[in-house]
Parts: C-alpha cells; structure tokens; sequence
C-alpha cells in the first residue's frame, strides 16, 4: 500500500501529526527534481500543499500538479486558515481535494472540515469513516456536527448576512485604529494577503523609545483591565501585534481600540523598572536537571555560561539539544531553551531560584511553535511542570570533560 506523502519543504505545518496519525509517512520535498523523484518511487499516496503558504512556495501547485497528476497522485490543499468561495479557487486550478476548518470562517462547530473535491476521493472517505467500522471511526463526528457544519457552509456562501460581515471587517479595523492615530510612536496598517480569502488584519506597531513597552507587556497589560482583552501572538513581533476583526463586533472593535490607546498613552505605568539588579551567583558550569511533568519525570543536562546578567548555554535530552538564552537578576532565573524540529520547534521555559546551597528550585514550561507562533500561548502549550537543578561539573567554559555529558533519559511530558 502506498503510505507515504509528500509536502514540499516550505509547506510544513504544525498540524501535519494528523497525517502521521494515520500511518503515513511524510516526505519532505525543496525542488523538481525532488519531487519526480519521490513520486517515482510507486509508494506516493498523496501530495499536501499548505495553501496559505501556496503563493510564495518554490513548488506552487501549478508547478507540481503535472508530476502528481502523471503519477497518478491526487493533490490536497490544507486551507484550513482560508475561506471558501463557490466556485471553489484551488478546484478550479486543478487540485483534487481542499479542506476548510468548519469552526473558523464559517462558524461552524469547532470539530467539523469541509472536504471538497473528486467525487471517488469523497466516497472513499465516507466509506472509511463514521458511522463505518473502519479505521475513520476513531475519528468520528457526530451527525448534530456534520448538519451544523453544511448549514454554516451554505450561510458562508449564499446568506446576505454573511457577506454583511465580510464587509464589516475592514470598518472594524478602521475604528481600532482611529484611537490610535494621534498617539506618538504608534503606526497602523491594514494588512491583506492576495491569493487567498482571508480576513484582512490590522498590524499595531510602536516605537519602544517613545512606547516602553514589549508585546507581552501589551498583551498583559490588556488582561488585567477591565473588560478584560485577550489578544492572540500570532506572527507578533517584540513591537508589533496583528488584530483579527472576525470574532469582534462593532462596539468590541470600539472597545479594543479604545483600551490600546489607554495602554499606549500610560505605557510607563505598565512598563517593568528598567533598574536591573546585578547577579548574585554564577550560574556557569554543567547542571543536572530533574524534570516533573504532569505525569512523569525525566532527567536532562544543561550547560551554563554567564556573562553579567546574561546567560547562554545548551540543553540536552536524550533525542535532540537546544540552545538556551536567559538571565538572571539577583537569584532569579529565566532560561528558555529551543530545539529546532520540523515542523515546529520544540520550547522548554525554566524559571526559577538560586538557593543557599547552589540548587536551582522552579517553574517550567513545556510547548511547541511555528515561524509565524513564536509568543507565550504556544511556546507553553504542552503544560506546566517542576525543575530542579544541581551543578555536576565547572571549568573556564562550563562544561565537563568529554564523554561525561550523556544523559540516560529524554523528555517526556
């Protein structure tokens, strides 16, 4: 049987288990070549194609379609982000199959998709899903779900209220940033993303000279106050946030603007002293660390070095290693280490004291986060846990001889 299936390189996306889940195997593809190559092999299932990020791919679908085609491959566009649109914009060009989120733009229940496509490739679903006993069962959604997902579909495509929403995105944008037009330092731009239906959004930016304030610090500045406001951290940056005009209404858009321009306006009350106690420890050298997670615990090293309040180092499992920035201000540490994996980076956040006695005794952690999802929310979504830290070894680089460094056990949480 063929089980495995391609995604170019740049398409990788988070939610890409749901394929290994189901026994696949991925192949990643970055050129032609590559691509002619894998689905030479006979054991090609499918070709996935991540459609937002369709328009700046080397391997577009209008460039792979024929290859897959030839082959005998059918090619699927995860659209799960984006809107549909009768007729459908990724069909017409020749892909065999698109899937849409039933709880995003639609408004649909939260645990339904859209399939769209060939007729056999539909059937073939259905057959091997609920309420069959194959192995699509696991997997079921139940019929409430499934009407509510085709009513929301038809309102999204043929209801006049709908297309009044649509059209009441860009006003909401444009409330939000009349509150902040004449607040120095803060600029606003409305942002669209051509090829793809999708809700245009508003960038916030700021000048951190003029606004002391950092996007978390803005972020929980907003949940403090009442109403209190939850904004997302996609594709944030240290001084700039995006804003989704989808899930407000008028007076909410209204309210939004409102609370950021209070926010920028008294951005020193909410801004952290700039007076930054020194050290009191060294932290460099090599530590063993014993990890709690929720259920289990694990052993892992790290390598320390610091410079002033400044700390850099490495952190091991027994599968992969991460680099590790921090600080520590007085006895207080913050450390966050990443491990680069495909198609997310894995991120462990260590935060915690000094002791008397040289441990290291706190909070941490655990989550995973693509490019454009590099904030708290999902930098922690894998849940809270314990640390504990006891140095093993120093020298001039903290670090110990060589061969002394393996760890016996690996993350686990």
């Amino acid at each position: 049987m063929a089980n495995k299936v391609i995604i170019p390189e740049d398409h990788r996306f988070a939610y890409e288990q749901a394929i290994r889940l189901a026994g696949a195997q991925i192949v990643s593809v970055q050129t032609p070549d590559e691509l002619s190559s894998a689905l030479g092999t006979g054991e090609v299932a499918m070709v996935c194609l991540l459609g937002r990020n369709e328009g700046s791919s080397s391997l577009p679908l209008d460039t792979l379609l024929a290859s897959a085609h030839a082959a005998g491959v059918p090619v699927l566009i995860n659209a799960a982000g984006l809107s549909p649109a009768n007729p459908d914009r990724w069909i017409g060009r020749g892909a065999d199959l698109v899937v849409y989120a039933g709880g995003k733009y639609l408004r649909g229940p939260q645990s339904t998709a859209i399939v769209l496509g060939r007729r056999k490739l539909c059937e073939a679903m259905w057959w091997n899903s609920a309420p069959h006993q194959a192995f699509g069962r696991s997997m079921k959604v139940g019929k409430e779900e499934a009407i509510g997902a085709v009513v929301a579909l038809d309102r999204w495509i043929n209801s006049a209220a709908a297309e009044k929403e649509r059209d009441g995105w860009r006003p909401r944008l444009q409330s939000i940033a009349v509150h902040l037009h004449d607040i120095a330092g803060v600029e606003t731009n409305v942002l669209s993303w051509a090829g793809s239906v999708t809700a245009i959004r508003l960038k916030v930016s700021w000048d951190k000279s003029v606004i002391p304030l950092d996007a978390e610090g803005l972020r929980l500045a907003l949940l403090r106050q009442r109403p209190r406001i939850l904004i997302h951290d996609f594709w944030s940056t240290p001084t700039s946030i995006i804003l989704d005009p989808i899930n407000l209404s008028d007076d909410e858009a209204d309210t939004v603007g409102r609370a950021l321009s209070a926010i920028f306006v008294r951005s020193q009350e909410f801004a952290t002293s700039a007076q930054v106690p020194p050290a009191e420890t060294d932290v460099t050298g090599l530590w063993l660390v014993e990890l709690s997670f929720v259920r289990g615990r694990k052993e892992h090293r790290i390598e320390l070095r610091q410079h002033g309040t400044e700390v850099t180092g490495i952190h091991q499992t027994a599968t992969s290693h991460g680099r590790i920035v921090g600080k520590i201000r007085g006895s207080k540490i913050e450390l966050e280490a990443e491990h680069e994996a495909t198609p997310i980076h894995l991120f462990y956040r260590f935060e915690g004291m000094v002791g008397r006695d040289g441990s290291i005794v706190g909070t941490a952690r655990f989550g995973g986060a693509a490019p454009e999802h590099l904030g708290p929310v999902f930098k922690g979504q894998y849940g809270p846990g314990t640390w504990r830290a006891t140095r093993i070894a120093i020298n001039q680089f903290g670090a110990v001889p060589a061969g002394d460094g393996v760890i016996s056990e690996g993350r686990e949480c």
